[in-house]
């Protein structure tokens, strides 16, 4: 998923792409810190420091949360990650009606989420790569 593909979503679209970010963590595929990574690196296109400046919260927490495995953020932290894209944290309870079956179009769009979060992962490894040689 490349910047322009983001730039020439509608509103529609970039409402889906933030539920199927959003349906990625509560089902268990991403942590947390993987949909950060995703909407900072992916959609805002920003650097951890340019982030961390714009939603209060230190680049040593925001790395930890993205690349830690057992990162336990805050409630108020997250809060602060997400902010920018419309989302608060919450409860969700489970629905009483049957998930609709997915489809191929939210599969596909789900790969390409993927596939851009490895992208960022790649991308990540070789700035550290080439910062400390």
């Amino acid at each position: 998923m490349k910047r322009e593909d983001i730039a020439a979503m509608g509103p529609l679209e970039r409402k889906a792409l933030l539920e199927d970010v959003a349906a990625l963590v509560h089902s268990g595929e991403w942590r947390f810190g993987e949909a950060v990574r995703f909407l900072r690196a992916v959609v805002l296109r920003k650097s951890r420091a340019d982030f961390s400046r714009m939603v209060g919260v230190s680049p040593s927490a925001l790395q930890q949360i993205e690349d830690t495995l057992d990162a336990n953020p805050t409630v108020d932290t997250l809060n602060r990650l997400f902010r920018p894209f419309g989302a608060t944290m919450g409860l969700r309870f489970p629905r009483m009606e049957l998930q609709p079956p997915p489809t191929v179009e939210r599969e596909q769009r789900r790969e390409r989420l993927k596939n851009a979060l490895a992208g960022a992962h790649k991308r990540r490894r070789k700035k550290d790569g080439a910062q400390s040689g």
